[in-house]
């Protein structure tokens, strides 16, 4: 898709394009002004001006609410109070490209002669980064730093010291860069070096560059070191990876009329992110705690851990890497990383592709984040410098509400997703499911890091502790091959590649006209940011309950629903739908536990009688899995809690699946699950937590 400067003029011209640090690139008229560029291509394909106005529409919907919020419109302040300024041109201006937007579904694009597959190349985004610094040691790789201004108007690089060392940076560019920092803003000519210094106390740093800057030359100088190393555009050095990162799928999709609700419901064109269906082949379930972690390692090392490695718990054996496969890509996407027995195994064996060139993405989430964790993943790319951290953290907009204001210190990255791009056909590998990289996912008990003392050793705490143990049961599903595994990474890309300013993540696909319909054998990764996309997950989900005829199947650990979804569970009762759930009632061992737990009874006294409500029975283990299966033939495997938070604030991922054959694969682990569980046939509540329960902003972060 073509490139479109008008944005950069528009944007400087409005005088709205000023520095990150102050937040202003999610101002509502700058947004106003990327939306309508971005909704205006300068393209003579009508398939590239349909998805310019997709994202446009979202664009200048998170504008809207923006605008509306912070300006107090609502039902005490309608928008006619403001029609006559400035702000109410804008607010026009925004509300005329979001229409699309509030629509429930969008209308298939007319289709075009040609590929499945375009780039998208148009400014919407800031793009942001974090450049980690340390001195040289022997742990050190040496390739350079690459950072990214794909799809971007405005391009940022924070530096950031590891321990927050004092730094002193000296650059050489080949084009201009601005430096930002608490004492101000100044532009760097080419050719010219200049130095930032930086640190404990110093605040924060950023970097950014032009659009002519293709590599800075730079020496980090420490107190106890230096580093000498480069700094490149990833576009440039590697062009293969930024058509990757591009990537637009067209769906030819079969017509909505007269479809089957369920096959409706799947095939819809949603403003949630979704890939086109895809043949689901055979992708492997991985049930038990070794098997699922296994998996993990053997995508990346050619071969599982043997017993005898994981029984003896010493994550710094040998290991054997005669086996890996040479990959390109690796992501590792996860709620939790934890520096634990798991993540030290996981940590080398990046270790070992970054020294082998292989580009890795790491995201986690920054609440979550201990002190042991953070050092051991900001360590990984200082050392490596192509490995990019990124420590998801959510910032409420200005003149948010208070909900807003209280949930970004809750609101986490819950998309878990393992993908190994090979450079050898055949060997790619993409993992996705419920599990952390914690090694509560793999023990019975915690392992004696002691020895260690950069690890986490965990206690037994229970409540609110980061540092809780717990054991949980999940599963995942593992996708093989490089088609499908491709695919669910160039789609994770988008949320890599989001915009940093307001978490808006771009459509990974267009559907248009002229699909056939299947009804087995096709899969559909989804990526949901509630936030940014209307809480287009929720509505999903209520479709396809409401898609729903003969039963509904559900493995949850968390019962706490949204009030549409709780909804369509009533409709489909009232239908005759039989609807079994599975989960642990009691959540003691997870964090917040026993608000949890009363919030599960709630559900049960509310259903008990009308639903199947089964409790998993060892209270050793939380049954954690997330799966979600309709009438016999459609099922979901996903990070997706029944929960507020899942369709509130979490980002989440999952798999749906259209297949009596998978369907049939997955009931047996819930027929697994329901035979190591019992009936639940009623639950008391008492009055202190339905009164707690009924204030919306607690309710909703839980």
């Amino acid at each position: 898709m073509s490139g479109v400067l008008g944005v950069w003029t528009r944007a400087v011209a409005l005088g709205v394009l000023v520095s990150g640090l102050c937040g202003c690139a999610a101002t509502p008229d700058y947004l106003a002004s990327v939306a309508a560029d971005v909704s205006s291509p300068a393209t003579a394909s009508a398939e590239e001006r349909a998805y310019g106005r997709r994202l446009g529409a979202l664009i200048a919907r998170d504008g809207l609410e923006r605008l509306d919020k912070a300006n107090g419109i609502g039902p005490s302040r309608p928008p006619d109070d403001i029609s006559s300024s400035e702000l109410g041109k804008a607010r026009r201006a925004l509300a005329s490209i979001a229409e699309p937007a509030y629509r429930r579904e969008m209308p298939l694009a007319a289709p075009e002669p040609g590929g499945d597959r375009k780039l998208y190349r148009d400014r919407w985004r800031t793009a942001r980064q974090t450049l980690y610094l340390a001195p040289q040691s022997a742990a050190s790789g040496d390739a350079p730093y690459a950072f990214s201004g794909l799809q971007a108007i405005r391009t940022e690089i924070e530096l950031r010291s590891i321990g927050g060392q004092p730094f002193r940076l000296t650059l050489s560019c080949d084009g201009v860069v601005t430096v930002e920092d608490r004492s101000g803003t100044r532009s760097h000519p080419a050719g010219i070096p200049f130095t930032v210094t930086g640190g404990e106390g110093a605040g924060e740093s950023l970097l950014v560059p032009t659009d002519v800057v293709n590599r800075c030359d730079a020496v980090a100088e420490f107190s106890g070191g230096r580093r000498v190393f480069a700094i490149v555009r990833e576009e440039t050095e590697n062009p293969r990876l930024a058509d990757f990162d591009s990537r637009v799928d067209v769906c030819r999709m079969p017509d909505p009329v007269g479809l089957p609700p369920l096959e409706r419901a799947f095939y819809g064109a949603r403003w949630m992110s979704q890939t086109c269906p895809f043949d689901a082949g055979r992708p492997t379930l991985l049930t038990g705690e070794v098997e699922g972690f296994n998996a993990k390692i053997e995508a990346l090392l050619g071969k599982p851990l043997s017993a005898a490695f994981l029984r003896n718990g010493d994550p710094e054996a040998p290991l054997d890497f005669s086996r890996a496969p040479r990959l390109a890509l690796v992501y590792v996407s996860y709620l939790d990383i934890k520096a634990d027995f798991s993540g030290r195994v996981f940590d080398r064996l990046l270790r070992y592709h970054a020294g082998r060139g292989t580009t890795i993405r790491v995201i986690a989430s920054d609440v979550l984040e201990r002190e042991k964790d953070r050092a051991m993943l900001q360590a990984l790319a200082a050392d490596h410098l192509n490995v990019q951290f990124k420590s998801f953290a959510w910032k409420a907009p200005d003149g948010g509400t208070l909900d807003e204001m209280m949930s970004q210190y809750y609101k986490v990255h819950h998309s878990k997703l393992l993908a190994a791009i090979a450079e050898e056909p055949g060997r790619s590998v993409a993992i996705i499911g419920g599990r952390n990289i914690h090694d509560g996912f793999l023990f019975d008990k915690p392992v004696d890091l002691t020895k260690y003392p950069k690890l986490q050793q965990y206690g037994q705490a229970r409540g609110i502790t980061l540092n809780y143990y717990s054991n949980w049961r999940d599963l995942d599903v593992a996708f093989h091959g490089d088609a499908a595994t491709q695919a669910l990474a160039a789609h994770l890309s988008t949320l890599w590649h989001e915009d940093a300013a307001t978490h808006m993540v771009r459509p990974f696909t267009l559907a248009v006209e002229g699909g056939a319909v299947r009804t087995a054998g096709f899969a559909r990764h989804f990526i949901s940011v509630p936030y940014a996309d209307g809480r287009a997950l929720e509505a999903y989900y209520v479709d396809l309950l409401d898609a729903a005829t003969q039963t509904i199947e559900i493995v949850n650990p968390y019962l706490n629903l949204t009030p549409p979804l709780d909804a369509a569970i009533d409709r489909a009762l009232a239908r005759g739908v039989k609807i079994t759930i599975l989960g642990r009632i009691d959540l003691s061992g997870d964090l917040g536990g026993s608000m949890l737990t009363q919030l599960n009874r709630l559900f049960v006294a509310k259903h008990a009688g009308r639903i199947d409500i089964y409790d998993y029975r060892d209270t050793r283990i939380l049954l954690h899995s997330k799966m979600l299966m309709i009438d016999g033939r459609f099922a979901i495997a996903s990070s997706v809690n029944l929960n507020n938070r899942s369709f509130i604030h979490d980002n989440e991922n999952g798999v749906a699946v259209l297949d009596p054959a998978f369907y049939r694969r997955m009931k047996e682990i819930f027929e697994m699950y329901r035979k190591a569980s019992v009936p639940v046939p009623h639950a008391e509540v008492g009055p202190q937590w339905r009164l707690l329960f009924s204030w919306p902003l607690l309710r909703e972060a839980l």
